[in-house]
């Protein structure tokens, strides 16, 4: 009798773990303001995706391209159709823009970071692409707020409750 009350002790504490405690790496989405996540993607791989938005002064998109490697976002391509205030100056990267399909591309930028945030526009339209599938941030994040992108660890019921109840 008391072998099965240790094993079942034991049991128990596996199952409390694998539910409870953070093991799985995913890529979240969390509005910064509640600290909610709003969008999880499962980690395979060195995953892609890409951000675009709507810029403010010349009103043509801007797209970021992203890689994850080891748990870290690499923007490693940006296209954008002309340059105008705030596009960002890539000199410093030693990188030369192109033209291509009629859009400025700039490769190869490798810049590493552990995090990003993004300010939710009202009219700039901010989206992420991934997994050939588009989102719109306004779904997830009130305009006029930020998203923060992160890879976390979760656990399998922080998983199953955004699923379910969010």
């Amino acid at each position: 009798m008391k072998a099965k009350k240790i094993v079942f002790i034991i049991a128990a504490a596996v199952i409390a773990t694998v539910f409870f405690v953070p093991l799985f790496s995913m890529f979240t989405i969390t509005d910064a303001e509640t600290g909610r996540i709003v969008f999880n993607d499962r980690m395979i791989g060195n995953k892609e995706f890409y951000t675009s938005f709507i810029h403010s002064v010349n009103r043509m998109p801007v797209n970021e391209y992203y890689r994850i490697e080891d748990d870290h976002f690499v923007v490693y391509k940006t296209t954008f159709y002309a340059y105008g205030a705030g596009m960002p100056d890539f000199e410093d990267y030693k990188q030369k823009p192109v033209l291509v399909d009629g859009m400025v591309q700039i490769d190869n930028l490798d810049i590493k970071m552990d995090s990003f945030s993004m300010f939710v526009g009202t009219v700039a339209n901010h989206s992420l692409t991934i997994n050939d599938k588009t989102y719109y941030l306004s779904n997830f994040v009130e305009p006029g707020k930020s998203a923060i992108f992160k890879i976390k660890k979760v656990s399998l019921y922080a998983l199953l409750r955004r699923l379910y109840h969010e």
